[in-house]
């Protein structure tokens, strides 16, 4: 009788949803920081259709100077940021001491800003799981597959960002003839 009122006197503690998911992205990324493979769920609809959202992808801890161009790599921008981007890596470059690495979601006309730097990247995507098979992306298929989009992507943003300039040049030269 004395236990049943000590039981009913604990309070019971509900952990809101989406405290329960910030919890596990937390768990991911101390995981892959201590050098373990996970497993994670592909939210978004950024790198369709080679990723797909629902579907499950394998990671790899892995440092920046490692990270190939045509690579998916998984990076978390800062702590208060409660997702983790996976993107593809179209270009890799340094500025004075600092590496960095360009990111673009396949899906995505733009690559992210700003640029990922070697903090914030914590591993590459080296396997999907689809329709209960595993499609490994270290296939030499997949890695000239990732390499080839990486390059084109990287040149259809460079065309987009020269389009651009084509149009205001040429709006500035018209406002100069209508003066």
């Amino acid at each position: 009788m004395e236990m049943e009122k000590n039981r009913s006197a604990v309070p019971e503690v509900r952990v809101a949803p989406i405290l329960q998911a910030e919890a596990i992205r937390q768990l991911f990324i101390n995981l892959l920081r201590e050098g373990h493979v996970i497993r994670s769920l592909a939210v978004g609809a950024s790198m369709s259709p080679s990723i797909k959202k629902g579907e499950l992808l394998i990671v790899k801890p892995i440092a920046l100077e490692e990270a190939e161009i045509g690579e998916i790599v998984a990076f978390r921008r800062d702590e208060s940021q409660s997702v983790l981007t996976t993107h593809r890596v179209i270009q890799k470059g340094q500025e004075r001491d600092q590496r960095y690495i360009i990111t673009k979601g396949d899906r995505n006309p733009n690559r992210d800003l700003p640029l990922v730097s070697s903090q914030e990247v914590l591993g590459k995507v080296t396997g999907i799981e689809r329709n209960g098979q595993v499609i490994s992306l270290e296939s030499p298929f997949y890695r000239l597959r990732g390499y080839l989009i990486a390059r084109l992507s990287l040149g259809l943003w460079i065309l987009g960002v020269l389009k651009r300039k084509m149009v205001l040049l040429s709006e500035s030269g018209q406002r100069g003839k209508d003066d």
